[in-house]
Order: C-alpha cells, then structure tokens, then sequence
C-alpha cells in the first residue's frame, strides 16, 4: 500500500465531500465499475493526487503551493490497482490524468437533454415483486429427504423469511448470477471444481463458470465482486492440483448451504430456480 500523505496535504473534508459527488461512487480509470464505498458505507477508494503532494511523489510539482495539491481539481478517486497503473509517469502525464478526470466527472455532473429523458423512464425494478414468505418448508423438506425436528424447521422458515427481505433490495442481475452459480456447483458438487464447507461458503472455480456460462472472466469477477457488495459471496480462492486458482464463494446462510439445496430442490421438481431469484416465490417450498 502507498504510504499515508502527512495530514497537512490530506484533502479537506470539502474536497472529499465534492470529490466523492463527482465521482459517482466508481473508480475514475476508464471502464473500472470498483465502487469507492460498499454497501455498509465504508470508503474502500483511495484518493490520488495528479501531480504529487510530496517531492518524492509521481509528477510532482514544486511550483504548487500546498493547498492547491490538496484542492479537488488535483485529487480523483481510484481502486487500488488503478492507483498503481497510473503511477506510471509516462504512460500518465498530467495531462492525461485531468483529462481522466474530467470526462469521468462530466459523466456525473453534466448530464445532458437525452441522458436526462433516459432517467426519468427509469425505475427500481427491485420493487416489482415482492417475495412471498415461508411456513413449514414441507415441500423443501420431503424432496430433501430431511427430518428436522419443529424447533429445526421453524429456525429455518425464520432465517429464510428475513433473508428475502434483503434479497429483494439486490439488483436482478446479481440475484439471476448466484443462481447460475449455485446451479454449477450443485452440477459439479462431486468434482475437483467445486469445495463445500459450511460456516465459510461453497466455493467454484472462476475457470469452470467461465467455460459454463460463456462469459468473459471480467464480467465473472465483475458479478462476483457485486455478490460482495450485497454480502451473498465473493471473488476468493482455491487451492488445486496445479496451484492456487481464482474462485467464486456463494455465502451460507448461518451455517445452512441454502442455495445448494435449493439448486437441489429445482433439480428434483419442475421449479425453476428462476423462481426463487427472479420472482421470488420462496412460498412454493411449503
């Protein structure tokens, strides 16, 4: 990691404030969507100077005085391995870099007529279905093949209902992936692709979904950095026959591997796992 600037060069509370508007919560680097702040608020961005806040620092400047390397107009917000891209002076000069800037900020603060009439047709189609909520998970249950006691199932129902109530709030691209992905790792559950342990999530090898679902890796680190942000999993690890290898974790739910089983569930019965994340009919598990 980058050393920490002297507090005396730190940006302004201003600065930041204004910086974090412009920035649209992304990382500035030209096609990068790393978001500068997660779901619980967190600022996990860096702030990176154009031209240098200290002498020994990329494009330093000795004719700036203090305040203006600290002002916003020097400053832009960047993920980490962005940062050190562009630590390269000759492949990013100053100007460059303000360049960057600008036509990254302009998309967020000067929107013109047609972008304007696109957003007023937009809305949060998170809101369209609602979920419905669970009882008994007797349907669940009998294609299982599970015996839990009254106490077992009704900790189930529970646990289930409060976590469709979050579920709902996750982007229906995101929801559509996890399933995609609990779908794989139930095909490949028996297989070197794939390792399940309760408590600390499934995980699937990035390279078996690649091949699977037909995608581009970015677009699978791209989702899977978005099951973080919703805490439904995350970019991880595994370790193989030929090294350690990049892999998709789908989270449990308190130590229940639940979109297993409901991967399982539709494999046994003609529902959809669709169902479950697109319409969010968890009421069909009763």
């Amino acid at each position: 990691m980058p050393p920490e600037l002297p507090k005396r060069l730190s940006p302004t509370g201003k600065a930041m404030r204004e910086l974090c508007l412009k920035s649209g919560n992304l990382c500035a680097f030209p096609g990068c969507r790393q978001r500068m702040m997660d779901a619980d608020g967190r600022f996990i961005g860096q702030v990176c100077h154009i031209e240098a806040a200290e002498k020994e620092g990329e494009r330093f400047n000795p004719s700036m005085t203090n305040e203006q390397r600290r002002h916003v107009s020097n400053l832009l917000l960047m993920c980490y391995p962005h940062h050190t891209v562009t630590n390269d002076v000759v492949a990013y000069p100053v100007p460059k870099l303000r360049r960057l800037k600008a036509e990254h900020e302009q998309r967020f603060t000067a929107p013109d007529s047609t972008t304007l009439a696109a957003l007023a047709g937009l809305k949060d189609w998170t809101i369209d279905v609602a979920p419905t909520t669970v009882h008994s998970l007797g349907r669940l249950v009998a294609t299982l093949g599970w015996s839990p006691s009254r106490e077992e199932a009704a900790f189930c129902v529970g646990l289930l209902n409060r976590f469709t109530e979050s579920f709902q709030k996750v982007p229906h691209v995101v929801r559509h992936f996890i399933g995609l992905v609990a779908e794989r790792i139930y095909r490949m559950r028996d297989t070197r692709a794939v390792v399940m342990s309760p408590f600390s999530g499934t995980r699937i090898l990035v390279s078996d979904l690649k091949g699977a679902l037909r995608v581009h890796e970015d677009k699978i680190w791209e989702l899977g950095g978005q099951l973080d942000t919703y805490k439904l999993g995350r970019m991880d690890e595994m370790e193989t026959d030929v090294g350690t290898q990049a892999a998709v974790m789908v989270r449990d739910l308190d130590g229940w591997e639940m979109w297993v089983d409901l991967a399982r569930f539709s494999a046994n019965t003609s529902v959809q796992m669709s169902t479950f994340t697109l319409d969010l009919d968890f009421g069909c598990l009763d």
